[in-house]
């Protein structure tokens, strides 16, 4: 019988990938808690503003899907290490950076660097764990989301409040040198893994003529467009959140990740639960957003706790779906070979989602002069995403 424990090897890998993730988030989503502070001193409107999670999100989507491709044939620590190194300066250089257009660009950049993280942490996962286990890998990984959401938003704000905006980026880039410091001496170099990695090299060597079908054969174009809603509403609220209630009440918008924590636990118990549906699981929760998102809707403005509440909600829920897209579909697709094509296509798009929360959202804010009509968007998208995931189910059992 299978037992959960893990080797002294998998908790060593599983030890660095979750320390290495959650660091990056806070060179990542140091951008949401200063979005605000960042728009006032360049002068800029909402539009604008979100231009610069835009270009984020849109290379960060390349970069998943070029680094996805390319992640079965790189060292996953050499990728990682250039990772975080790369976006500790980017954020040096956007903390000293004097004009909205520099800003962009060395976001960009962040974006790109940030792309090489996350694939190669799913191979490593995929490679040095099976069955249970990597059941138990995938769900723990999923905390470095809400902890790194908690940890960014945390340091960026109290950051602001006794320094400014650019110290919250200035900052950052000693905890990703930091963390790339922990990459090295704690991630396994290829060799460690080498009868795992060379099986499933083979197993992708075998698959290289495989027709691009399996796009639809498999589900995968439903999954990749449910990963698009995912990732606008997911990124709307996480961009736009502070925002909505004002960065004045400071840390009162740490509720947000907080309430992210019992997201991921729910999803985790809902997966042991129906057996590891996942895809149907993922639907179901895609259509849960509509309950927070018709709250919002109707509260139009008032009573803030409310507000602050049902974004939280919102969050949580796909905070807690986060882990069945970006880790458990993929590893659907590890008999294949595909773990790392898939993983990368799916983040790819989820940050295609992203791209449009960043600029759409504050175009329609912008236009209404409310938040009223982005709340109802989101109600949209949330059947839309539901509708995806749901079509996918079928198509899964041709895997």
């Amino acid at each position: 019988m299978e037992t959960r424990k893990f080797t002294r090897l998998q908790a060593q890998v599983l030890s660095a990938c979750f320390i290495v993730y959650f660091c990056a988030y806070i060179g990542r989503l140091n951008l949401s808690a200063s979005l605000d502070s960042i728009m006032k001193e360049m002068n800029v409107l909402e539009t604008v503003g979100g231009t610069l999670q835009t270009v984020f999100a849109v290379v960060y989507a390349a970069g998943q899907f070029v680094f996805g491709a390319l992640v079965d044939r790189l060292s996953p620590k050499k990728m990682i290490l250039t990772g975080l190194l790369g976006s500790a300066l980017a954020n040096a250089l956007f903390s000293l950076a004097d004009s909205f257009t520099a800003l962009c660009i060395l976001w960009a950049f962040n974006g790109a660097f940030q792309s090489m993280l996350w694939t190669p942490i799913v191979r490593l996962i995929a490679a040095h764990f099976s069955g249970k286990r990597r059941d138990r890998a995938s769900f723990t990984m999923s905390f470095t989301l809400a902890g790194g959401n908690l940890a960014a938003w945390g340091l960026a704000v109290q950051i602001q409040k006794w320094f400014g905006w650019r110290q919250a980026f200035l900052i950052p880039c000693f905890v990703l040198i930091g963390a790339a410091a922990i990459a090295f001496f704690m991630m396994p170099n290829i060799d460690k893994g080498k009868n795992t990695e060379k099986k499933n090299l083979k197993e992708i060597s075998e698959n290289k003529k495989a027709p691009v079908r399996f796009l639809f054969t498999t589900g995968l174009l439903f999954i990749l467009f449910a990963s698009v809603t995912n990732g606008f509403l997911r990124d709307g609220v996480i961009t736009w959140g502070p925002t909505i209630l004002g960065m004045e009440k400071g840390m009162f918008t740490l509720i947000i990740p907080l309430i992210n924590l019992f997201g991921i636990l729910a999803g985790a118990t809902i997966v042991r639960a129906f057996n590891s549906r996942v895809r149907a699981i993922a639907g179901f929760m895609m259509a849960a957003c509509l309950i927070p998102s018709v709250l919002l809707f109707a509260l139009r403005g008032s009573a803030v706790w409310a507000m602050a509440l049902m974004l939280g909600l919102m969050s949580a829920i796909l905070y807690g779906s986060n882990t069945l897209f970006t880790v458990l579909m993929p590893m659907e697709y590890d008999k294949s070979g595909r773990v790392g094509l898939v993983a990368g296509l799916i983040d790819s798009f989820i940050y295609v989602g992203s791209a449009l929360a960043g600029t759409l959202t504050g175009f329609m804010r912008e236009s209404t002069g409310s938040w009223t009509g982005v709340y109802g968007v989101w109600m949209i998208v949330s059947v839309i995403g539901a509708a995806c995931m749901f079509l996918s189910v079928k198509k899964s059992e041709k895997l």
